[in-house]
């Protein structure tokens, strides 16, 4: 059978490219900055990882996501939109070696969002929402320019030129749209959302030290009590509970990867009680840290990664 020519110049779908590009198991960074893909083959246990600001889109197949006491379920006529660093509990809910869940995510670069924000101000202001986490409709502007994105693996040799500009086009239109409140809300100084960005940005980095939060409020410039009631608004977890989270999952993969002991793992998290460290590892995974271990050494889950 012939193929017409009409037929063969047609693009491929966000799927067709994943399916070309996406060739390992996992999350896998690409040649154009701040792309990433992920190709799974089955069902996932829900697996807690550290999402950055980012869109996340799947192409094939159903993801969910945690965020304290809220689960989001998100598939391909959906975007999932990250505006602050979250620990979150990750389950890839559909996925077979036939029918692979085939996603990517796309980094957002603060600075650009905020330079954006400046260039676009917002013609009707409105409160824009603080939580940092959020399932909504997928837009055919948003796709078409992911989906070019995604096709300049096929170009390398155009992705210095072009990359750029599809991103600054990606955060416009995220600017623009229905959820741009939230991101105006994560640059904007002035507000308690970016506030709040600029403390969990120092947590992610400092999730070993010991925690202020009256340092900390008073470092954002924001009394204790509205720092811990923003802080939730955004995160759904408290300071510390935010804290703990981030460091059990590094003691994890630290775990996992085999690169310390149980009690190493735990000092090097900050924590300086190994019972105390067994017991919140325990709350959080289910299972004792050596347990943890011995099951992943079997065969554990598939680690799902922020796609």
């Amino acid at each position: 059978m012939t193929v017409s020519p009409v037929l063969a110049a047609q693009p491929l779908t966000l799927t067709e490219l994943l399916t070309r590009h996406a060739t390992r198991l996992g999350l896998q960074s690409t040649a154009v900055p701040g792309l990433h893909l992920y190709r799974a083959v089955a069902a996932s246990e829900p697996v807690h990882t550290v999402y950055t600001p980012s869109v996340c889109l799947v192409a094939q197949g159903r993801k969910l996501v945690q965020q304290g006491e809220a689960s989001l379920a998100y598939g391909p006529e959906d975007l999932l939109l990250v505006s602050v660093s979250l620990p979150l509990t990750a389950r890839i809910l559909e996925a077979s070696p036939d029918r692979p869940h085939l996603a990517l995510h796309v980094d957002l670069a603060p600075a650009l969002i905020a330079a954006l924000a400046v260039e676009f101000p917002e013609t009707a202001p409105g409160a824009g929402s603080q939580a940092g986490l959020v399932v909504t409709a997928l837009e055919p502007l948003v796709q078409g320019a992911v989906l070019r994105l995604v096709r300049l693996l096929d170009t390398p040799q155009h992705i210095p030129a072009l990359a750029p500009l599809i991103l600054r086009e990606l955060g416009y239109l995220l600017l623009v749209g229905p959820e741009g409140g939230r991101l105006r809300a994560m640059v904007q100084a002035a507000g308690q959302t970016h506030r709040i960005a600029t403390a969990i940005e120092r947590l992610v980095r400092e999730y070993d030290r010991p925690l202020r939060v009256e340092q900390m409020a008073r470092d954002v410039h924001m009394s204790v009590s509205g720092f811990h009631h923003h802080f939730k608004a955004v995160t759904a977890l408290s300071p510390l509970q935010f804290q703990k989270r981030l460091r059990l999952q590094e003691a994890r993969r630290l775990l996992l990867g085999r690169e310390l002991d149980v009690t190493g793992a735990g000092f090097r998290v900050g924590y300086d009680s190994p019972s105390q460290f067994s017991r919140e590892y325990r709350r959080l995974f289910g299972v004792s840290p050596r347990q943890d271990v011995m099951r992943w050494q079997v065969g554990g889950p598939v680690v799902p990664g922020a796609a």
